[in-house]
């Protein structure tokens, strides 16, 4: 599926430009999502990574009980570290 010109396409996962992505895990069942226990959202801060070499971590935050991610693909920023990604949502609260 072609993305709108409101996506990016990620390792074949459509990601809005404007504002965080919500997808389940079965979604990023190819992506490795990392959570770190700090309180964001009503979630978890944490990052995500596609299967991609060299490509770096996304910002997303991690919705346990809803079993999804909020990706926050639309910052337009990669972290060579989940932790830098993480640390990004931790430092800023109206994203």
């Amino acid at each position: 599926m072609a993305p709108t010109p409101e996506q990016q396409m990620v390792a074949g996962i459509a990601l809005n430009k404007t504002r965080p992505t919500k997808l389940t895990y079965d979604e990023l069942y190819t992506w490795v999502i990392w959570q770190f226990p700090r309180q964001k959202n009503g979630g978890l801060c944490g990052a995500v990574h596609p299967p991609i070499p060299q490509h770096g971590w996304i910002p997303a935050v991690i919705l346990i009980h809803k079993k999804c991610v909020e990706v926050y693909a639309h910052l337009n920023e990669q972290y060579p570290s989940p932790e830098m990604a993480a640390e990004h949502l931790g430092n800023h609260n109206n994203e």
